[in-house]
């Protein structure tokens, strides 16, 4: 072969190949389809960015006029779920600005997000001339946008949504009901039996989804859907993290939506009283923290009376409930142990902080707890010292006390004694050799510690020691 042929061999071989694909790059940058210069994604991001009015309806006009021609488009931008994704159409439409609205965000779930709800916008203005889309966004229906953006496009996107609730993935089908109860889309009257049959989904997480909808329309149907997520006597023996945060979630939810119903889920204040009653006298501190309120919440907006009941319940049962703050635990001479004052933080009627002047008394030989005289000042973040001669004193408080009293335990009952010449609280009590008590130390936030104060019994009065 000649050394010419060699070269047109050559030519033929690898230059022709390079000028296709140079041809080709143009090509694929011009695949999204423009109006009046700018691609779609631009026309996208000024209706996101909506700085003024005109440019909104100017961007409505251009995505209108692009038509069916930017479906591809949308459809890339609604499949974008993860960072891989998002970068991978991010490419293909070489577009700098929705680049940088991309990476705008620090939250990756939020980013991909905002492109999604690009999307969306678009389907939202196309409407019914994107029918064609509907096969093509269905694949896409694991995310609340591409739900919605079958409902922008019509009857036909309705329908297809609605067949989804067949779909055997739970999580789908609990996206189909909480985008048609929040966006509707169709017949009330259609999606209301849609909710019902939803009522019988073999996944309760649907069920409860369905139920929480219909609550306003149906309170008789979706009652007992929620009765049972109010037992938690299962929360202590589930070995799986997960398995306990379901069981908490759930019972809240159950109770938050029951409240939402009123006095009209009245048959269902037996089993929240049941089930808050359960949770106070239980030993799962989170539970008590973060389920009670919810619970003695949604009794109050059903019922007013079982709610004073449960409060009532819950101030005065086991002292040590874990909702018992800010008080004092003094072991007497007896071997008894004296609970005095705190406070507990309440739901009902309103938010607030009960302060407390009972007292409890634990008897270690049979592990309960009796109720003994009350103080004659409810106060928390008090002191309380035994004395020599038994008796217990208890002096200062929050709010500024100096007021101090005594227990007696061969009677039960408080009796007012000297006061302070200061406010104290959260400080210490102690006893000293010659039987008198010293306060000292202690101080909280904005209150300082004031000075030290010495209490004599035989005299019920207090001496300063030192000055601060």
């Amino acid at each position: 072969m000649s050394v010419a042929r060699k070269y047109v061999s050559l030519f033929t071989f690898v230059l022709i190949p390079a000028i296709f694909c140079l041809l080709a790059v143009p090509s694929a940058r011009a695949s999204e389809p423009s109006y009046d210069g700018k691609p779609l994604s631009e026309w996208l991001l000024v209706l996101e960015e909506g700085h003024t009015e005109s440019s909104e309806r100017d961007a409505q006009a251009a995505i209108r006029q692009i038509g069916t021609n930017g479906i591809p488009t949308l459809v890339d931008l609604l499949g974008v779920y993860d960072e891989r994704s998002a970068k991978r159409v991010l490419s293909k439409l070489h577009n700098k600005d929705l680049t940088a609205y991309f990476k705008w965000d620090e939250n990756p779930d939020s980013r991909t997000k905002n492109l999604r709800d690009l999307a969306l916008d678009g389907f939202s203005i196309l409407g019914t001339n994107a029918e064609s889309a509907v096969p093509q966004i269905t694949k896409e229906i694991y995310s609340d946008e591409a739900a919605r953006a079958l409902l922008a496009v019509g009857p036909k996107g309705f329908s297809a949504l609605t067949n989804a609730l067949n779909d055997p993935n739970a999580g789908i089908r609990g996206l189909v009901i909480r985008t048609i109860g929040k966006e509707g889309g169709g017949d009330p009257e259609v999606i209301k039996q849609l909710l019902v049959n939803t009522l019988k989904d073999p996944d309760i997480n649907v069920r409860m989804d369905a139920a929480a909808i219909l609550r306003g329309e149906a309170p008789d149907l979706v009652i007992p859907v929620f009765l049972p997520f109010l037992d938690v006597s299962d929360y202590g023996r589930c070995q799986s993290e997960v398995d306990k945060a379901l069981i908490y979630s759930r019972c809240r939810v159950a109770a938050d939506t029951l409240g939402a119903l009123g006095p009209a889920a009245k048959v269902a204040a037996p089993k929240l009283f049941s089930a808050f009653t359960n949770v106070v006298c239980g030993t799962n501190e989170y539970l008590i923290k973060n389920l009670t309120g919810d619970l003695l919440g949604s009794l109050g907006k059903i019922d007013p009376d079982t709610a004073r009941e449960a409060e009532k319940f819950w101030v005065t049962n086991n002292p040590l409930n874990g909702l018992r703050q800010g008080y004092t635990r003094t072991l007497l001479k007896n071997g008894k142990e004296l609970i005095a004052g705190g406070y507990i933080h309440t739901e009902f009627p309103t938010v607030h902080n009960r302060n407390l002047s009972s007292a409890e008394l634990l008897d270690p030989k049979t592990g309960k707890w009796r109720e003994t005289g009350e103080m004659t000042t409810a106060r928390y973040y008090h002191m309380a010292t035994l004395l020599r001669n038994g008796k217990v004193l208890v002096a200062g408080g929050f709010d500024g006390k100096t007021s101090a009293e005594l227990y007696d335990p061969t009677t039960g009952q408080w009796t007012v004694t000297g006061s302070m010449h200061n406010p104290h609280l959260n400080e210490r009590m102690a006893l000293q050799a010659d039987g008198k008590v010293l306060v000292y130390g202690g101080g909280y936030d904005t209150y300082p510690v004031l000075g030290h104060e010495l209490y004599d019994p035989a005299t019920g009065t207090w001496t300063v020691v030192t000055n601060k």
